[in-house]
């Protein structure tokens, strides 16, 4: 009697479309073949399913997975968290969807294809400790700074069109029309008259600037603790400040090994120089990709230190001296700061594996 070995588990790789109350998912084998393709709900019950499902169909490689800082980020939790490799896939851009289409299906397909093709590298920010912490908070916070902002620029607009006794007797600087208008006391049996409703909508505007400022205060304390906490070193940097030590751990992620080098990072925050040489022109500028707030965040570092530190203004006018435009000078200097920055990162970082 001849005993036949059972066929060997294939190994395969998916790729998942994410959305908000679905995700569409493809496996295939390590040749491109398609095995089978199926959609399972977002939540906690779906994800198990889905991996169940993957499972199903042989030994799991990798599974390329969209947008795993939004609709795809608990789903990414999860398969991390059972040991399976993740990596982040891009969404199509409009030339490729304009060719081969748009759908859930197809979308999952070319997610797989990606990832066998090796064009999808990327490692997912981990989503599990104190820096997606810092990332909530600070989205709260940007929201009511922005809120802040129009609330203020709303206020001086009424200031600006309210009638002339009124206008006249309230101040122009901005702090101070806030306490004044605060502090205003409008008839509200005679709101008919236009100085009376002028006053009534000053006084809320003003108000809700002085809730918006406490609330961002707060946030800003709330934010100061935990980057105290995680990047000590990164937070004694020359010229970074709680907020802008929170923006570049955000724009990092926990896991700073996704960053292979203080390159990558530079080129991440687009601070990496870009040559733009052309006959007896040689020169180079600041790529305008990669992660703008993370870019915003480094050019008040840069600034600061040409201000307040002695050994940046001597390197600024050595290099001055040697015929560098004041433009080049800041571009060398951020990607010096990015590669401080990119040291300072490593320590925390690995210290909060510890």
């Amino acid at each position: 009697m001849v005993l036949i070995a059972p066929p060997a588990a294939p190994i395969v790789v998916a790729g998942i479309d994410t959305h908000l109350d679905t995700h569409h998912v493809a496996v295939v084998t390590l040749t491109g073949q398609l095995l089978a393709d199926a959609a399972f709900p977002a939540t906690v019950v779906g994800y198990r399913a889905l991996l169940d499902w993957i499972a199903a169909h042989g030994v799991i490689d990798r599974v390329g997975v969209e947008l795993t800082g939004s609709y795809g980020a608990g789903l990414t939790r999860h398969l991390l968290a059972a040991g399976v490799t993740v990596l982040e896939v891009n969404t199509a851009d409009r030339a490729t969807r304009a060719r081969r289409g748009k759908g859930d299906r197809t979308d999952a397909i070319a997610a797989a294809g990606k990832v066998l093709a090796g064009t999808a590298t990327a490692i997912p920010k981990d989503t599990t400790g104190p820096i997606e912490s810092m990332r909530l908070l600070h989205s709260a916070r940007e929201s009511a700074v922005k809120a802040r902002t129009q609330a203020l620029n709303e206020l001086q607009a009424v200031r600006t069109t309210a009638p002339a006794a009124l206008r006249e007797s309230l101040p122009t600087t901005t702090s101070a029309l806030v306490t004044a208008t605060s502090k205003l006391r409008p008839d509200t049996t005679r709101l008919a008259e236009p100085e009376q409703a002028a006053k009534l909508a000053l006084r809320r505007l003003a108000t809700r600037v002085q809730h918006l400022t406490e609330e961002i205060e707060v946030a800003e304390a709330d934010l100061t603790s935990l980057v105290n906490a995680t990047a000590p070193t990164l937070l004694h940097a020359f010229g970074v400040g709680p907020i802008t030590a929170t923006t570049l751990l955000v724009a990092v992620g926990q896991n700073i090994d996704r960053i292979r080098s203080e390159a990558a990072l530079a080129r991440m925050t687009g601070t990496a120089p870009v040559p733009v040489s052309s006959g007896k022109t040689n020169r180079h500028r600041l790529h305008r990709g990669g992660n703008r707030q993370a870019n915003r965040a480094i050019h008040p570092i840069a600034l600061t230190r040409l201000a307040h530190d002695q050994r940046t203004r001597d390197y600024r006018d050595r290099r001055l001296a040697e015929g560098l435009s004041k433009r080049d000078v800041i571009r060398v200097l951020k990607r010096a700061i990015v590669r401080e920055i990119y040291r300072c990162l490593k320590t925390d970082l690995a210290n909060l594996r510890t």
